[in-house]
């Protein structure tokens, strides 16, 4: 029998010794260096692997828990911190495509890294580790030195092997994060600090299921204060909205994706923008509910609102704002991907379109919408994963983003070719691919929430958010098909400084190794999307319960405060006949 808690060890542990093997090994040179990353990214994929399709994997709500002690005498110190890790159904995918993408990542750079070998392939390990032990942490101290320190190996990565604005993009990268997620390390501490004095008796625990059921007993019995939810969820957002990215925190991530190796972009894409969306459900709906659902939370004083009326009593709704950003950057980013003559620009903006479907699915905050929010989650990793790689591809073989510089490529890579039209087709939901079972899910839950469970008062903005979400839907086939129908069809066309060149060849064996296990868990995904949510049905029914409870507390409040508005009716107009 398995012991999945030593899988998980050694998931999370095999990348940081691959970093200390590599600086041993290093002085003998790149390729044993490039091998040595290979092996060790391949044992931390067996492992997560075996966990992730284990039996247990589908009947228990946690699995493969490890909770040992390190900051917990109370004789000493009144903290409890704990090196507690562990899996649910929420990180269980994003856990297991962690050592998937570093590996594509690998492979993609095996040719493309030339300069300072060690230091790259010890950089990608490390960032990996800090992937991985994100999704695994149960602690809240464990997560946010996780979270912190995915940036590092990042910035490197983006620093110094990126393009011609690597510098500047990696500060901006950098300074964008850092400076939300000391917003959210104090939204964190917060919620340690209400709990330690409401429960435990002044021991500050850092426990996430004992603070998230603490949280949620609180709330449900009106014992936690609605504003002070709201203060620590607005804290939490300026962290996770900007990892994600969601409108208008987004400008960060197209620069970084440009500036980024191809192995970069493929970390970035597919599993660093998910913090963001993951940190959204772990702490903000199951911890503080009642900042997103309560239907109105006054903010501001009664005296500054009579002095400025405008203010409107200082109210504020945060559901419909969340919705309102999420389906704004589904639209915003389709269309600025539609006017892009590069290629990683294009499909950077069409990330900030598919992760807003990511967040309108799982704050739709009902099965269908919370199934395919975070099936959704992992789509997006797999497919824009891979076309961030065969973009890499791409631009080895003809050093050019440039759309308008290629044309016909279809009639000399037609494997790559290949590839990049499942990719597309992945991404814009063709039926039977991975990206329609998430995309019909979340409308499915959007429309759901706008009409058969909708919210007294918002109706009418829940519909619109439904329907300009199916309009993404129809942008995204737009921009993507347009820029395969211009690269890959028509007449042969190729930079004109490659043209002294030998014809660029098609996918070498090690290339095809790279995307072609995403490739298979796109069919899989479209064609068995049950095998897949089966894996995350108990966290989100536990997430969905939440949700629901959170809704029928604030019922009565919903029906009241949209009794009081005035209704406007049109003016009574007498007619007359004119007499002659």
């Amino acid at each position: 029998m398995l012991d999945l808690k030593l899988l998980l060890l050694v998931t999370l542990f095999v990348p940081l010794v691959g970093v200390g093997v590599i600086w041993v090994v290093a002085p003998l040179g790149d390729r044993a260096v490039r091998w040595i990353a290979l092996l060790v990214a391949s044992v931390s994929l067996i492992c997560s692997t075996a966990i992730v399709f284990s039996s247990a994997a589908a009947t228990q709500a946690e699995l493969a828990v490890t909770d040992v002690a390190w900051l917990a005498n109370s004789s000493v110190t009144p903290l409890d911190v704990r090196f507690h890790v562990g899996l649910d159904g929420l990180s269980l995918w994003m856990f297991g495509l962690s050592p998937l993408l570093t590996l594509t990542a690998i492979l993609v750079s095996w040719e493309a890294i030339r300069d300072r070998v060690a230091l790259f392939y010890g950089m990608l390990l490390l960032l990996e580790f800090g992937c991985v032990g994100v999704f695994v942490a149960r602690d809240i101290v464990l997560f946010y030195v996780f979270f912190e320190f995915t940036l590092i190996p990042l910035f490197f990565l983006v620093g110094v092997w990126g393009s011609e604005q690597r510098q500047y993009a990696a500060v901006k990268f950098f300074l964008f994060t850092l400076a939300g997620s000391v917003l959210t390390l104090l939204g964190l501490l917060a919620i340690v600090v209400w709990n330690a004095n409401q429960w435990n008796g002044g021991t500050w625990t850092f426990s996430i299921p004992d603070l998230s059921t603490n949280l949620r007993l609180a709330a449900s019995e009106g014992n936690l204060p609605v504003k002070f939810q709201l203060m620590v969820f607005l804290a939490l957002f300026a962290g996770f909205a900007i990892k994600v990215p969601l409108f208008p925190l987004h400008t960060w991530l197209p620069l970084a994706h440009v500036q980024a190796p191809a192995a970069g972009s493929v970390m970035l894409a597919g599993v660093l923008l998910k913090i963001g969306t993951y940190g959204f459900v772990r702490f903000g709906i199951l911890m503080l509910p009642d900042a997103i659902l309560h239907p109105g939370i006054q903010v501001v004083p009664n005296v500054v609102a009579s002095v400025f009326p405008w203010v409107s009593t200082g109210t504020v709704f945060v559901y419909p704002w969340l919705l309102s950003l999420a389906v704004i950057g589904i639209v915003y980013g389709a269309l600025v991907a539609l006017a892009q003559d590069d290629f990683k620009r294009l499909i950077a903006y069409s990330s900030v379109s598919h992760m807003g479907f990511c967040v309108l699915g799982l704050f739709a905050l009902n099965r269908p919408g919370l199934q395919g929010g975070t099936l959704q989650m992992v789509n997006h990793g797999i497919s824009t994963g891979a076309l961030f790689a065969l973009v890499g591809m791409i631009y080895e073989r003809y050093h050019t983003r440039e759309i308008s510089a290629l044309s016909g490529l279809a009639k000399r890579l037609p494997i790559l070719s290949f590839f990049m039209l499942l990719f597309t087709f992945s991404s814009i939901g063709l039926p039977g691919l991975n990206g329609f079972a998430g995309e019909v899910l979340v409308l499915l839950g959007m429309f759901q929430r706008a009409w058969s469970q909708s919210i007294a008062g918002w109706q009418p903005l829940l519909i619109a958010v439904a329907v300009l979400a199916v309009s993404g839907v129809v942008l995204g086939a737009w921009y993507m098909l347009y820029l395969v129908q211009r690269v890959f069809f028509g007449p042969l066309k190729e930079p004109a400084q490659h043209a002294a060149h030998a014809p660029a060849c098609d996918l070498s064996p090690r290339e095809i190794l790279a995307v072609a296990p995403l490739a298979i868990l796109v069919v899989w995904i479209g064609v068995a999307p049950g095998f897949f949510l089966s894996r995350t049905a108990q966290t989100l029914n536990d997430v969905e319960a939440v949700a629901e409870n959170a809704f029928t507390r604030h019922h009565e409040d919903y029906q009241r405060l949209w009794s009081a508005v005035p209704k406007v009716t049109a003016p009574a107009v007498e007619l007359s006949r004119r007499v002659p």
